[in-house]
């Protein structure tokens, strides 16, 4: 498909115009939300992008939001808040605060990962299961999947190293393409979120065992069989997609990417130990599939076949091109993209400058998008939680 549409074309109404180049077969109206992965530090991102969004009146009006990883702690965090958020008038939720920023606040003060590797090498101990227990303490509280709202619905992702593709655990199902579908499992959000987000090797795998029979096949089920159909092995979702995109850019026309992951940096002398050039290529192939990612989002935008609103951690905000209203200048964001990949409590001052980063990145990326904005609030940090 060439990458611009056919000549005479709207940019407008392109996407039905040109056979939809992801395949989608069931394109809606509709908005999804892709929270990235990449531990403490993108999980504070999200926060503030959810803060600039929720100002912006976006957040009540998304259908979906998945996600990956440290996004899926966040995701979590206002998935199980959603139902206590009260909206207002003009579509602002006036609790958020209260009910998602403060809970995620409280977790990021927390020493999960190193714990939970430490106990994890104990026997029959899984470090993600430490992780999870951690997570249902301060965040989930033993809610299950079956208390996630409707709408909008939360697809929480992980890897399978079975199946080699991902399972996807939503309020109503789960499922993995070659293995089937397992309706309405009453798994804990903890558990979910913990194998999402568990990092290789340290936090990985995390195994979640499924009821006889729980597992019913779907149309190319190639591995609908035991040992795949009774107990799932499973890592980071990021492995397989660290923008949270499979479950929504096949389905939705309009796509907000809230992208906190690390940036590959650059290594004038790689070393040559072993496990030093396996972790270094294993970076090197993570970041080319989310820069391929990337390319197909841009290139999506650019024929119109969807509307993309996509914030990067890794770019300052002028490269969005509507200046900065902020002051977040590029050395802040610079700072904020160097912080390493945790489940830890980061400085005080890191903490307040990752914050800042999402809700000025989504700020500059919202406004320079072809997505409306319900309301034209003028940006200001004094809207961001306080941060101890």
């Amino acid at each position: 498909m060439s990458d611009a549409p056919p000549h005479g074309v709207p940019l407008e109404t392109a996407a039905t115009a040109l056979p939809d180049f992801l395949g989608g077969q069931k394109l809606e109206n509709g908005i999804g939300l892709c929270l990235s992965g990449g531990g403490f530090r993108a999980m504070l991102f999200h926060l503030g992008a959810f803060v600039r969004m929720n100002e912006l009146g976006l957040l009540a009006k998304l259908d979906r939001v998945a996600s990956v990883s440290g996004g899926s702690i966040a995701a979590g965090a206002l998935a199980v808040a959603w139902n206590q958020l009260t909206f207002d008038q003009t579509g602002v939720a006036t609790n958020l605060i209260e009910r998602v920023a403060d809970p995620i606040l409280n977790l990021s003060r927390k020493y999960v990962d190193v714990p939970a590797i430490a106990l994890g090498l104990l026997p029959f101990v899984h470090a993600s299961k430490v992780a999870a227990l951690a997570y249902d303490h301060w965040l989930f509280r033993g809610k299950t999947l079956r208390y996630l709202p409707q709408t909008p619905r939360f697809s929480f992702t992980a890897t399978s190293l079975q199946s080699g593709v991902l399972w996807r655990f939503a309020r109503d199902y789960a499922a993995d393409w070659r293995v089937g579908m397992w309706r309405n499992p009453d798994l804990r959000i903890a558990s979910v979120v913990a194998a999402s987000a568990a990092f290789p090797p340290y936090l990985s795998p995390a195994y979640i065992d499924v009821p006889p029979g729980a597992v019913k096949p779907e149309k190319g089920a190639d591995l609908h069989r035991e040992p795949y159909t009774r107990r799932l092995c499973l890592t980071d979702g990021g492995v397989y997609d660290n923008l949270g995109l499979e479950p929504i850019w096949k389905r939705y026309k309009t796509i907000l990417v809230s992208d906190g992951g690390a940036i590959t940096p650059p290594a004038i002398a790689p070393r040559t130990n072993w496990l030093s050039l396996a972790v270094r290529a294993s970076s090197i192939a993570l970041q080319q599939g989310v820069n391929m990612r990337r390319r197909v989002l841009f290139g999506l935008e650019r024929t119109g076949e969807r509307r993309i609103a996509y914030w990067g951690i890794g770019e300052p905000v002028g490269s969005y091109g509507v200046g900065d209203e902020l002051g977040f200048t590029a050395e802040k964001t610079k700072r904020a993209a160097e912080i390493p990949t945790r489940l830890t409590r980061y400085p005080l001052d890191t903490r307040v400058n990752i914050v800042r980063a999402g809700y000025a990145h989504a700020d500059a990326a919202l406004r320079a998008s072809r997505i409306p904005l319900p309301n034209a609030s003028k940006p200001d940090f004094s809207g961001l939680p306080m941060i101890r």
